[in-house]
């Protein structure tokens, strides 16, 4: 239920929903972690970055690249572990492109809150390299 209601949230920018979620569900020193070649790449650690952080994607006319049209095709798992597949469009404001792509993303918990969120993507060079329009 974390996971949907998570991924609706930022599905629909709900920047409001997206903090409740946050709030409410995550460890204070929840991380989540893209792929290091990535230029957005790495680990961010801490309930309150992440809230930052994926409140601001929901800003409209943001300049930074990320996912647009975000969908949560499926999740399955448990209380311990559970696995997202999504779909979404990369977009890149500065290049004008919108790219579709998908990834998986494994959540893990611990006593019932967030403890990571470790993100996989299906064509990682879509979300690597700048795309000209």
């Amino acid at each position: 239920e974390i996971v949907t209601d998570f991924y609706r949230a930022v599905g629909t920018a709900d920047a409001e929903a997206i903090g409740a979620v946050i709030d409410t569900a995550f460890h204070d020193d929840a991380a989540i972690e893209w792929p290091p070649s990535l230029p957005h790449g790495g680990r961010i650690t801490g309930a309150r970055k992440l809230r930052g952080l994926f409140t601001a994607i929901t800003r409209p006319g943001s300049p930074a690249p990320g996912p647009t049209n975000l969908t949560l095709v499926r999740a399955i798992g448990d209380s311990r572990e559970v696995v997202a597949w999504l779909t979404f469009d990369w977009a890149d404001p500065a290049a004008g492109t919108h790219t579709p792509n998908s990834a998986l993303e494994l959540w893990r918990f611990t006593d019932g809150k967030v403890t990571e969120i470790l993100a996989y993507y299906w064509d990682h060079t879509a979300v690597s390299q700048p795309q000209h329009a």
